[in-house]
């Protein structure tokens, strides 16, 4: 069937100024990308004939933008001398629309929506509109009745019942029909529903389940930053050219555009719209462009509650709130992994390694609170342009704490307090990594042979010496602050082989590290530890590491797998590639056949025949 779509973006974006007195509204950018592409993206799903776009402010800005957009065949313009407003652009557009079934979306707003069934609902209704609604306390004015149907619009139209009352989403289906009750001129599309339903046309309301906003002012704008940074699960964009040494960030931050950090510049939760401007100072609550700071009221667009505010998207059950100045870790039931954090901390901090000091402990309810080392985690601190040498060093002062880690003697008191690493917690990851991401991710059952070689895995990985290791040692859960790393998530310490954690850091598939880098920062390990350790023999290290960092990257592939499908934390998903890059790369290198038959399947089902993986953000 043939549909068209009109997007609306002539508007003068007051609400928005002077953000929007150079950038035209649907090109504000959200994640490095602009409005008016997330509103294409959800107007693919109908594989629309044609796309129309009205114009009138800053028309020069979204030509420019159209001519290397992936759509811009199927673009028509409709330049407004004035604004016509929503039902005149369309009326203006009428030549265009009149041959077919058209969607109108509005250029500013952000949804999840399915428009594929918003259409099949229009047709199956036989309806002349079909407006998209979602309840809104702020703009209930479409009045509605049991069946969802338009009774009158607030306050053009008042109807003398009505089952209750919803907003409009900026969103609509129509049939070309109503083309006849919009009026020459300005005007605006209630107008044209207002008259349709007193000849009496069927109008229909569809309600969107999904999130939406309408990005027309600056709350609202960082509103929908932050919920698209939560789901990707980020709290830090930064757009790729920008270079970040010495620039300090904390809460939900963006750079939006190519920009000049200085040093020493402190942003906290600020979107930066700052065209080849230079950024020095402190700015917190509100958005950045070249010279200008639109302040905005922290309670306007972050979510808060007694708890504290939510920060963290990792794989933990544990949530973490920041609260009067520390960052509280909370448990709905006490556990094992609840004591040892605080007991682990006390061993740790004792011995010298630097990790978050814990300032109460409230086993009723559940709550440890930490001093607050910020969000600035390596993950966050490797985004954007960085130097390599001080990639260097920062991985190097880790590489000091692991060491330091590594060395502490494995006497009585620390076989008593440590869980080992072993052969079966090794024949756990590989189990782990079969149920999690074979079976329920992938569908893909394994043979016999490959549980014969994950046998062999763990057993050979169980055999090389052990020390105290950290187990998950990946840049999300190593801390900046003051260009020092803090170790923090180590309750799952254990005594294993040191392998593990240098194949988790090096090898890691949030952060992939350049070769050379990866090869200088194995050496500066091995020296490290020969030199405080007399005990450290190198060569059962290095041939470890290939085993080691086998059962890493089918333990994350497992993890992510889980964390996606039963812990709704799809975010992760984004990890898989690389991981399986790296798991391919060593599986090979092995030669075992039913591990590199297993791998080749998984890396065509993965890469080569996607099964719905998230795009990254970083």
């Amino acid at each position: 069937m043939k549909v068209k779509a009109f997007i609306l973006a002539a508007g003068l974006g007051t609400r928005l100024r002077p953000l929007t007195e150079e950038i035209p509204k649907p090109l504000v950018p959200l994640l490095g990308s602009p409005i008016i592409e997330y509103v294409l993206k959800n107007l693919s799903q109908i594989n629309p004939a044609a796309i129309g776009i009205n114009l009138h402010h800053r028309p020069e800005k979204i030509l420019a933008w159209a001519k290397s957009c992936a759509y811009k065949e199927k673009f028509f313009f409709s330049l407004e001398e004035q604004i016509l407003g929503t039902g005149g652009g369309i009326k203006k557009a009428e030549p265009f629309l009149r041959d077919s079934f058209f969607v109108v979306y509005n250029g500013d707003i952000f949804a999840e929506i399915d428009l594929r069934e918003v259409l099949k609902f229009h047709l199956e209704k036989g309806a002349l509109a079909t407006l998209v609604v979602k309840p809104n306390p702020f703009a209930n004015k479409i009045f509605v009745d049991e069946e969802g149907k338009f009774l009158g619009v607030d306050p053009l139209y008042v109807p003398e019942r009505c089952c209750k009352k919803t907003g409009f989403t900026g969103i609509a289906v129509y049939s070309p029909e109503f083309l006849n009750f919009l009026p020459e001129g300005p005007s605006t599309v209630l107008e044209g529903w207002v008259e349709a339903l007193k000849k009496g046309y069927p109008i229909y309301t569809y309600e969107l389940k999904g999130a939406w906003f309408d990005i027309g002012t600056p709350a609202s704008y960082l509103k929908t930053l932050i919920y698209l940074l939560k789901t990707q699960g980020e709290n830090l964009y930064v757009c790729p050219e920008v270079a970040t040494d010495g620039v300090e960030f904390q809460g939900y931050v963006s750079v939006e555009i190519a920009s000049q950090l200085e040093k020493g510049t402190f942003l906290e939760n600020v979107a930066v719209i700052s065209p080849g401007g230079i950024v020095s100072g402190r700015f917190k609550d509100g958005i950045l462009g070249k010279d200008f700071f639109i302040q905005v009221p922290r309670e306007q667009f972050l979510p808060h509650s007694e708890e504290g505010c939510l920060i963290g998207y990792g794989g933990s059950d544990r949530k973490f709130y920041r609260i009067n100045g520390l960052v509280k870790m909370k448990v709905e039931r006490l556990n094992e992994d609840f004591f040892r954090t605080v007991e682990y901390q006390k061993f740790f901090e004792e011995r010298g390694i630097k990790i978050p000091n814990i300032l109460q402990v409230s086993q009723e309810k559940g709550e440890v609170f930490f001093e607050d080392l910020g969000d600035l985690s390596l993950y966050n601190w490797l985004k954007g342009k960085k130097n390599l040498t001080l990639i260097k060093e920062m991985y190097q002062k880790v590489v000091d704490e692991v060491v330091k880690l590594h060395i502490i003697p494995v006497d009585h008191a620390v076989i008593n307090k440590f869980r080992k690493f072993d052969y079966e917690h090794f024949r756990w990851e590989t189990h782990y990594f079969k149920e999690k991401f074979l079976d329920s991710f992938l569908k893909i059952s394994d043979e016999e042979i490959l549980k014969q070689e994950f046998e062999q895995l763990a057993r050979i990985s169980d055999s090389f010496p052990k020390n105290l290791i950290h187990r998950d040692l990946q840049c999300q859960n190593i801390m900046i602050k003051n260009g020092t790393p803090y170790l923090i998530d180590y309750q799952g310490a254990r005594i294993g082989p040191p392998g593990y954690d240098i194949a988790s850091l090096l090898w890691d598939p949030y952060y992939q590290l350049e070769k050379h880098l990866r090869e200088e920062l194995l050496g500066y390990y091995i020296e490290k530890r020969k030199k405080l350790d007399p005990y450290f023999e190198q060569q059962p290290f290095l041939d470890s590491l290939i085993y080691l960092r086998i059962q890493r990257h089918l333990q994350a592939l497992g993890a992510y797998a889980n964390l996606s499908l039963f812990k709704g934390k799809k975010y992760f998903l984004k990890f898989i590639p690389q991981a399986l890059i790296y798991l391919r790369e060593e599986v090979k290198e092995l030669g075992w056949s039913g591990l590199e038959k297993m791998v080749d399947e998984i890396y065509k089902k993965v890469m080569v025949e996607p099964v719905g993986l998230e795009p990254t953000t970083s």
